[in-house]
């Protein structure tokens, strides 16, 4: 018989970071929760802003980017369509059902932008709301699923859900405001949420690295993981330069000099950082999980 290790009991008494949702097949669950939460917010976003193009652009995202990249963590078609079947006991069964739920529903508020015929094409009130009650639950979801594994306290956080939904409100506006740009249309009213939802992400991100390192001493060893292991490089540059230093310097600058310093490029250049940031932001979180020790914190 061969003698066992004393390294095959480590995760018992050390610091075990997860590897299931972020390496191999599982990095396809971190993009799909990040194209599922910024399509969302882009629709989200353009119901108050009255930008039908961000309807299809968001409806897009979300459907083809985020339930694509759901199918391919899933694996085989043949059986991964039987989550569905689960919602009482999976998170995950629930937000895919949301989202079949937001395509179904948006395609019907959607198709009169295509086709002005149609009998329901008065835009409703009722739509808007039953779409943006869809909206916000599309972009809680990839955080409200993290949040219930206990055994990761990085993530099981009650500054999850507030951080998705800002995050996916700051990302969807980015874009909702470049689309109007470039149709012509006004985008004052897009920069004041911009520049608001940006000073609410900075504030729910600092409220969740605070309450994580208040929480346990596992979700410390994950915050020192994201500060100066592996995920810093990601942390420091993808996540605070290009997704919150650079968009906070373009924003104080349209705040202090006006809207008319406002061009395509700089709008481009911003919402391309506020979405590299986004994506940086979900990766360091999923990758610096650590599991708590069973003889341990």
């Amino acid at each position: 018989m061969k003698k066992s290790s004393i390294m095959d009991f480590e995760w018992m008494i050390k610091y075990t970071p997860q590897t299931e949702w972020i390496k191999g097949q599982g990095i396809f669950l971190c993009l799909a929760f990040f194209f599922s939460e910024i399509g969302a917010g882009i629709y989200l976003v353009s119901i108050f802003l009255d930008c039908t193009p961000g309807w299809i652009i968001g409806w897009l995202v979300t459907l083809v980017l985020g339930g694509g990249t759901h199918a391919a963590y899933l694996g085989k078609p043949s059986r991964g369509w039987r989550i569905l079947f689960r919602p009482g006991t999976s998170e995950l069964s629930r937000g895919l059902w949301v989202i079949v739920l937001f395509g179904l529903v948006g395609l019907f508020q959607i198709l009169p932008v295509v086709f002005p015929g149609l009998p329901w094409a008065e835009k409703s009130r009722l739509f808007n709301i039953i779409m943006g009650i869809l909206c916000i639950l599309v972009i809680v979801h990839g955080f409200l699923t993290m949040s219930g594994i206990r055994a990761l306290p990085l993530w099981n956080s009650s500054m999850m859900m507030p951080l998705a939904l800002i995050s996916g409100i700051w990302t969807g506006s980015q874009v909702v405001e470049f689309v109007l740009f470039l149709s012509g249309g006004e985008v004052s009213l897009a920069e004041t949420w911009s520049r608001w939802s940006l000073l609410v992400y900075m504030a729910t991100m600092a409220m969740f690295l605070w309450g994580a390192f208040q929480s346990s001493g596992t979700a410390r060893a994950s915050l020192k993981e994201m500060f100066a292991g592996s995920t810093s490089v990601g942390f420091y540059v993808g996540t605070l330069l290009i997704g919150v230093l650079v968009p906070l310097i373009i924003t104080l600058a349209v705040w202090i000099y006006g809207i008319e310093v406002l061009n395509a490029n700089f709008l481009f250049f911003r919402m391309l950082c506020v979405l590299i940031g986004d994506l940086a932001m979900r990766y360091n979180i999923m990758k610096g999980a650590f599991y708590s020790p069973l003889l341990g914190s």
